[in-house]
């Protein structure tokens, strides 16, 4: 069975799709709760209201596609006491709320649909209200109005963050996104017992490190081949490996970084072992560039934080709990649908700000 873990990973996709989980403020809203909600209110978030119908399009939506793929069993999946259901409704809940809250914040900066995206908007909505059965209509209380209306949200929400970030395009040197490739030979100075390692003893320990500086010597001296010690000698999992800076042992990193193509480091020491390297690459050109994305991503996604967040604070929150209660996932067998977020993204996971 899978476990719960790799189910939770599972989710990313179906989160991706809603607004890209709103990317680094989930789950940060703290929520008021109080009474005097109108029928099948959900929750408010400032002055925008969730219905209990959209909560249970999202909710049934995200269950339809994984049991399509994994079966229904894996809601039984279980870890500390919170179940893939429980798991999948707060998910539900908590990205409704950063779609509305997205949605304020677009109306705020004065965003708004281009005619072209706003006709895409009602192509969309008639499509999926279209695929759902009349009793699918009746088990959700919906109309193709409030289909509109969701989508108008997220495409508004997506415009919002798009809007934040337009004007962070930062230069990111080669030097800090570098990704360096080396050899390794890498032996262990301790052990594992359970849950904890245990060092080995002072003489084993000058044994391992005397291994690696014999065969350093010889490298230097050309009577041994890196690569042919390390197939002898390596016990990690690879003996050429690639990475950049902030992910390894600080002590690995550092040697390795300071490295000149096929150069032999000295020995490297850490908690758990001794390194011997090998620089192969001092700039692994395609891991760079990538990096190089990855960084210019997550200094957007701290930005768009802090203004979501400061936005965010200024926003009452109130959940109805008592109501929040009674809901759980579908197991009618005549509720299928699946094609909510797919129909999203056909006709709207494009749209963008101008200018």
């Amino acid at each position: 069975m899978l476990s719960f873990k790799t189910l939770k990973k599972l989710l990313r996709p179906v989160a991706a799709l809603l607004i890209l989980c709103i990317l680094t403020g989930c789950g940060k809203a703290q929520v008021v709760l109080t009474t005097g909600f109108e029928k099948d209110e959900i929750f408010v978030v400032g002055s925008e209201r969730c219905t209990l119908p959209e909560l249970s399009i999202y909710l049934t939506n995200i269950q339809k596609t994984y049991e399509n793929v994994y079966g229904e069993e894996i809601w039984d999946v279980e870890e500390n006491g919170m179940t893939l259901e429980e798991s999948v409704k707060n998910i539900a809940l908590a990205q409704l709320a950063q779609v509305k809250t997205m949605y304020l914040l677009a109306l705020d900066r004065g965003l708004s649909l281009s005619g072209a995206e706003a006709d895409k908007v009602k192509i969309a909505a008639s499509e999926y209200y279209s695929s759902l059965t009349d009793y699918e209509k009746e088990f959700f209380g919906a109309d193709e109005e409030l289909i509109r209306n969701m989508y108008l949200e997220m495409a508004l929400a997506k415009m919002a963050y798009e809007d934040i970030i337009a004007d962070i395009s930062p230069e990111i040197s080669d030097d800090e996104a570098r990704f360096v490739k080396v050899r390794i030979i890498y032996m262990r100075t301790s052990y594992k017992n359970g849950d904890s390692f245990i060092s080995y003893a002072d003489s084993d320990r000058q044994r391992v490190y005397e291994t690696l500086q014999n065969i350093r010597t010889g490298i230097l001296n050309g009577s041994l081949d890196f690569e042919t010690e390390a197939a002898k000698y390596n016990e990690a999992t690879e003996s050429v490996i690639t990475f950049g800076k902030g992910t390894m042992d600080a002590a690995v990193e550092e040697a390795a970084f300071s490295l000149a193509s096929d150069e032999v480091s000295g020995i490297v020491e850490t908690a758990d072992g001794l390194y011997l390297m090998q620089c192969i690459s001092t700039l692994d050109r395609d891991q760079t560039d990538a990096n190089k994305i990855l960084i210019t991503d997550r200094l957007r996604d701290e930005e768009f934080e802090k203004i979501y967040n400061e936005y965010l604070e200024n926003l009452v929150r109130n959940l109805n709990t008592e109501l929040w209660k009674t809901v759980n996932l579908s197991y009618d067998e005549q509720v299928k649908t699946c094609s909510f977020f797919e129909t999203y993204e056909k006709y709207l996971g494009t749209v963008t700000v101008d200018g």
